[in-house]
């Protein structure tokens, strides 16, 4: 049996995602010379796929436009790679050609699938379930898996169906995406522009500890804009788990909100927004447990973060007290303490000890004094009025001190002779030297 081989290797260079949905594609052409014979048109007996991880073989046949049975030639086989890599779900794709009896032909195709996959989310398509956008979108990209590729034409094509899918409920608006980067993950967000989407209520099962109507009452700017999926399961953590944890609940959570549709003429076009959420037990301070100070001691730690035994444990007066307990230190020089908290919890008794690592940092000093914006009379004259001297302890409460009571006073004063709001912006720069250990405290006049 003769075999004769045609290698067509195509690379995607691995590319980090940086906010570009589309990369360019960089193709690396090796082509063996073969004899005429090679260039005849062949049938396709035989299609495989070699290095295929999350893709299955059906899914990837289907993508190339090949079938078994067909006609081929270099050409066809070269605009099947071409598709399969424009997808953006390969980083290397190959393939060589095996000839048989019969001018029968085995194509093998060898892949490297893309390592970047982001997860996809619709963000305001409160007209259909999951489930129907994803029928709709398979229809087109019948790999989709809830992710899709960051670069290639994947995600152009998710976007054209969901627009297919708009259209054909009559409904106005455009889809658009664009990458979402939040601290934990990336995504493909998804988005109908132009679409009236009012929030008409809001419900949050399992609230006692903390009333429903308190927490729509906190809810209200959510009234105040086009329904988003987004910005409803950001808002709860950011502005209703406080609440929660000012009264002891520390434990609380909002799970994914869902979103409905409003029937009535009331509310046109609005949705019913229903947040879940798990109050958790309400815990009393146990007690501090501090590890790794040495400049401060306990009995200064302990009073700064302002608990005692036996009171509700508030989430908020224990953030507080560490930034408390982050002056300290800072009046001390010490401008970059890294605390480390763990929590252990005690359901049985509903109490709660807070562990605390401290890295202290070393310790800077005062450095240069540098004023901007005023003439050099000016700014001698407010430099004396600069207490903290040349390698002194640096004390950053001072810098707050200095500027709600001499720098006040001085511009005043400087207003009053130029009699004019020359000067009415000051910004206060403080510039640590981690080599030297010093800062270098700027006033820039504006």
């Amino acid at each position: 049996m003769k075999t004769l081989k045609q290698t067509l290797i195509k690379t995607r260079p691995a590319i980090p995602f940086s906010g570009a949905v589309s990369a360019g594609v960089v193709l690396l052409l090796a082509l063996f010379m073969l004899p005429v014979a090679a260039q005849q048109r062949q049938t396709l007996s035989r299609l495989e796929f070699v290095g295929l991880k999350r893709l299955t073989r059906d899914q990837v046949v289907v993508m190339s436009g090949l079938k078994i049975g067909q006609i081929i030639d270099p050409n066809i086989l070269d605009a099947a790679a071409g598709e399969l890599l424009k997808s953006g779900l390969f980083r290397k794709l190959g393939y060589r050609v095996r000839s048989s009896p019969g001018n029968q032909a085995t194509v093998t195709f060898e892949v490297e699938e893309s390592a970047i996959s982001l997860p996809v989310t619709f963000e305001n398509f409160v007209w259909f379930t999951d489930d129907e956008i994803v029928a709709a979108i398979r229809k087109d990209v019948p790999f989709f898996n809830g992710t899709a590729p960051a670069s290639g034409e994947t995600a152009d094509k998710i976007a054209a169906a969901l627009q297919r899918l708009l259209t054909s409920k009559n409904i106005a608006g455009q889809v658009d995406y664009l990458p979402y980067v939040s601290k934990d993950k990336q995504e493909l967000l998804y988005t109908v522009k132009g679409a009236r989407i009012p929030l008409c209520s809001l419900h949050f099962p399992g609230a006692s500890a903390i009333s429903e109507a308190e927490l729509v009452k906190a809810s209200q700017p959510l009234f105040k804009m086009d329904y988003s999926r987004k910005d409803v399961a950001t808002f709860a953590p950011l502005n209703l788990l406080p609440l929660y944890r000012h009264i002891g609940h520390l434990r609380a959570e909002f799970q994914q909100p869902t979103a409905t549709l409003e029937t009535s003429p009331q509310c046109g076009g609005g949705v019913n927004v229903t947040i879940p959420v798990e109050e958790g037990q309400a815990y009393r301070w146990a007690k501090s447990v501090w590890d790794g100070n040495d400049k401060l001691g306990i009995e200064e730690l302990a009073p700064a973060l302002g608990m005692n035994p036996g009171e509700v444990a508030d989430g908020i007066k224990i953030d507080n007290g560490l930034k408390n307990i982050g002056k300290a230190y800072g009046r001390r020089g010490y401008l970059t303490p890294a605390i480390k908290e763990s929590i252990e919890y005690d359901d049985a008794a509903s109490l709660v000890t807070y562990r605390f690592n401290i890295a202290e940092g070393p310790r800077y000093f005062m450095g240069n004094l540098l004023v901007t914006g005023l003439t050099a009379a000016e700014a001698d004259e407010l430099k004396s009025k600069w207490t903290l001297g040349a390698n002194a302890v640096f004390d950053e409460s001072y810098v707050d001190a200095f500027r709600q009571g001499a720098l006040r006073e001085f511009m005043r004063g400087l207003m009053q002779r130029s009699r004019a709001s020359t000067h009415a912006n000051v910004e206060i720069q403080q510039r640590p030297d981690p080599q030297k250990l010093t800062v270098d405290v700027v006033i820039a006049f504006k």
